[in-house]
C-alpha cells in the first residue's frame, strides 16, 4: 500500500476506524492534530475507548505484555484482522509510528488464555490474527504460547517484526524457532523512515519483507514439537 488513508464508517456501532498506510511521521502528526488527539491512527487503530480491556483474567502461566487489541484491520495482513498489539520493544526504531509501545511497563500483563477468548469472540467478523508490537518477539515464549493455541483453532496468523529472519533464526531458540514454522506470514526488518517510498503491500518502510511460509506444519499435542521455518 501506497500513502493511503482509510475511513471506515461502522454503522451499526456508530464507530469510525482511521487507517493509514505510508505516511511519513510528520504527515502522520498533522492528521493526528487535525482529527483530535484523542484518535488512534495508522494500522487501523480504533478511536480511543474502543480497545478490549480484560475483564477478569484466567489463571494461567502464560502471559503477554499487552497495549491493546483492536478488530476489523485492514492493513495488517489479508482481509479482515484482528490485531494484538505487544508491549515492550527493545529495537525502537527511529521515527516509530507507536513509540507508546516501546516501554513494556507502559502495558499490561494478560493470560494468553483472556487474549485467545476475546479474538475468538470477534472471529465471524475477521479473516485472521495478526501480532505486531511493540516486538513480538521479545516476549517469544508467550507468544509461541499463543500461536500453538490460534493454529489450534485453524486461525491465518501474520506477525511483524523489527528483526530480520536470518536475526532470529540465528537465536537458535525454541520457541522463536516454533512460532516461525507455524505461522502463515512473517513481515521482517526495521522501520526505516528514509524508505517510505515505494512500500510493498501491509510494510511500513521498503526494506521491510513479505515472506510466506511455504511449508505447511501440523501442530501436535506438544508444545516442543518444531518444524524449520521455509519462507520465500
Amino acid at each position: 500500500m501506497k500513502n493511503e488513508i482509510t475511513f471506515i464508517l461502522e454503522y451499526d456501532n456508530r464507530n469510525l476506524t482511521t487507517e493509514v498506510s505510508g505516511i511519513p511521521a510528520d504527515l502522520l502528526i498533522d492528521l493526528r492534530d487535525d482529527l483530535g488527539t484523542s484518535q488512534y491512527l495508522n494500522c487501523g487503530k480504533p478511536m480511543q475507548g474502543q480497545s478490549w480491556e480484560p475483564g477478569n483474567l484466567k489463571d494461567d502461566r502464560h502471559y503477554i505484555w499487552l497495549h491493546r487489541i483492536y478488530h476489523n484491520s485492514v492493513v495488517d495482513g489479508p482481509g479482515r484482522r484482528s490485531v494484538v498489539q505487544v508491549a515492550g520493544c527493545s529495537i525502537r526504531c527511529p521515527g516509530c509510528y507507536v513509540p507508546e509501545t516501546h516501554n513494556r511497563l507502559d502495558g499490561k500483563q494478560v493470560s494468553v488464555p483472556s487474549i485467545l477468548e476475546e479474538i475468538v469472540s470477534k472471529r465471524r467478523e475477521n479473516d485472521g490474527v495478526t501480532i505486531l508490537g511493540g516486538e513480538p518477539f521479545d516476549q517469544s515464549d508467550s507468544v509461541a504460547e499463543l500461536v500453538l493455541r490460534l493454529k489450534r483453532l485453524g486461525f491465518h496468523i501474520v506477525v511483524y517484526t523489527g528483526n530480520t529472519i536470518e536475526k532470529l533464526t540465528a537465536k537458535d531458540d525454541p520457541s522463536i524457532t516454533f512460532t516461525l514454522s507455524h505461522i502463515d506470514m512473517l513481515i521482517d526488518g526495521p522501520y526505516k523512515s528514509s524508505l517510505v517510498a515505494g512500500t510493498g503491500e501491509y510494510r511500513g518502510s521498503s526494506n521491510q519483507r513479505l515472506l510466506q511460509q511455504k511449508l505447511v506444519t501440523t501442530i501436535d499435542s506438544r508444545v516442543d514439537s518444531h518444524s524449520p521455518a521455509v519462507f520465500t
